[in-house]
């Protein structure tokens, strides 16, 4: 069994991915900073700081940044507790400050859209962007093959470094990350990290509007025509109240039927990012899953929308007893309630898909097509950044995780003990044909120690969804 599985991936990753890539909207710079002493110590000698003040204040309570004291609050809490955390930078005044004190940084493509756009890149495939601030720090960060749609008395794509707009402002993510176990002195207050994590202070500059702004809206449908697959992504930055949730969405939509018009074989894929606001979610993913074909989550994220969506009796089961098959129900459920084509729940060591019947692509080239998203996900762990085509023949080294195929036996045989019409060669096809759709576990690999984690849920769906399509597009 083992070895059909790694003829699979040796061939995989032969391919190379045809078809135009689009991704939209979000992306900004991250300016990643290591915790340690050295650098608490600079930000607490900082004047305004007043550790008095900062142990005064609830950090929960505190949903924006708007002044030092509160950063440093944020922070202390974080690091005391072992937790991640998200919060606002509202105050961009702050900005300039943050560069004085943490000068030992390291800045790169943050977002969705933008890696997205640079792995496509990376692996030769046509790649386009849109964001709606553009600034030129932004700009240079992407690899200079990446395309931008831009209108001067017709649509034009244009290399992405030269369609900077020196008006936008910057949006930057401060990413501050601390490793487990390091010891931080707070005004001789001991901090000791329970736990590795991080914590993201976001910055939402004006004009940072997730979808199609200015002149290319009406263009849109041109810009459809020239595009194969596209990756829409900023959507959980939705507000949450009412009306301006309904009138988001019905930009957004709008937005993906003008695309359509001039691709009617377009096909769309949204990455789950989890929305603050439950209730607003719902709304978000129901309205999209209307429009957009395919969806990607993990298995801590799928529990999370069983529950909101009130599908007790399948969360409870992932969450006791996490395995191929009980995420198989839960994406099962999902579908049934929403109405996307392709659910694809990419967890540690093998991914599980349904595709509802009439899929556009033969269940066995989505599985394959998996296993090259798998493959560019492996380098990616073992080197980091940006994975290459030339570097897909390494994975051969890797082997794919002994997780997967116990997955793979395991639902087999649950499927068996449950009656259902299995097929007896599903654990070395890994295709299960069942009614209305099709399911897949798919084995994935598992790199120990992984260089970097950022971005591999992106990575992995969007390596997988857009190598799909070649092999139809190379059919016509």
């Amino acid at each position: 069994m083992e070895k059909v599985w790694q003829q699979r991936v040796e061939k995989a990753v032969t391919g190379t991915i045809q078809s135009t890539i689009f991704a939209g909207f979000n992306t900004n710079v991250d300016a990643v900073v290591h915790c340690n002493g050295d650098n608490v110590a600079n930000l607490l000698a900082d004047p305004d700081i007043s550790l008095d003040a900062v142990n005064r204040l609830a950090q929960e309570q505190i949903e924006t940044v708007t002044n030092k004291n509160e950063f440093v609050a944020v922070l202390k809490d974080a690091l005391g507790k072992g937790k991640s955390c998200y919060v606002i930078l509202e105050n961009l005044e702050l900005l300039d400050w943050l560069e004085q004190i943490f000068t030992n940084r390291r800045e790169s493509m943050g977002g969705q859209a933008g890696i997205i756009a640079n792995q496509m890149a990376a692996l030769e495939a046509k790649a386009l962007v849109y964001t709606a601030l553009l600034s030129k720090k932004q700009a240079s960060m992407f690899f200079p093959e990446v395309h931008f749609p831009v209108f001067d008395q017709e649509l034009k794509l244009v290399p992405v470094q030269e369609a900077y707009r020196p008006q936008d402002q910057l949006k930057i993510n401060w990413i501050f990350e601390y490793a487990k176990g390091i010891e931080l002195d707070f005004g001789g207050e001991k901090v000791v990290t329970p736990r590795a994590n991080r914590v993201i202070l976001a910055t939402r500059p004006p004009g940072a509007v997730m979808g199609f702004t200015g002149d290319i809206h009406e263009h849109l449908p041109e810009l459809g025509s020239k595009i194969d697959v596209a990756f829409m992504a900023g959507y959980h930055y939705a507000p949450s109240e009412q009306p301006a949730l309904q009138q988001y969405l019905d930009e957004i939509t709008s937005s993906i039927r003008m695309l359509k018009q001039g691709n009617p074989n377009l096909h769309l894929h949204y990455e789950y990012v989890p929305m603050k606001d439950q209730e607003a979610e719902k709304q978000v993913l129901t309205t999209i899953s209307s429009e957009i074909q395919s969806f990607g989550i993990n298995e801590n994220e799928i529990r999370r929308v069983l529950l909101g969506f009130g599908y007790q009796e399948e969360f409870a089961d992932i969450d006791r007893n996490e395995r191929a098959f009980s995420l198989y129900r839960g994406a099962l459920k999902l579908m049934e309630r929403l109405n996307f084509s392709r659910i694809h729940v990419h967890n540690l060591g093998y991914y599980v898909l349904v595709l509802k019947k009439p899929y556009p692509v033969a269940p066995e080239t989505v599985r394959d097509c998996c296993l090259y998203g798998s493959s560019v996900n492996a380098i990616k762990a073992k080197y980091g950044g940006y994975v290459r085509k030339s570097q897909l023949a390494e994975v051969a080294e890797i082997g794919l995780s002994e997780i997967g195929l116990r997955q793979l036996r395991l639902f087999y045989q649950e499927a068996v003990e449950l009656g259902l019409d299995i097929p007896e060669n599903f654990c070395e096809e890994g295709i299960w044909d069942h009614g209305d759709y099709y399911v897949l576990v798919v084995p994935a690999h598992v790199v120990p120690n992984p260089v970097s984690t950022v971005g591999m849920g992106d990575t992995i769906s969007s390596s997988c969804y857009a190598s799909e399509f070649s092999s139809v597009l190379s059919s016509r």
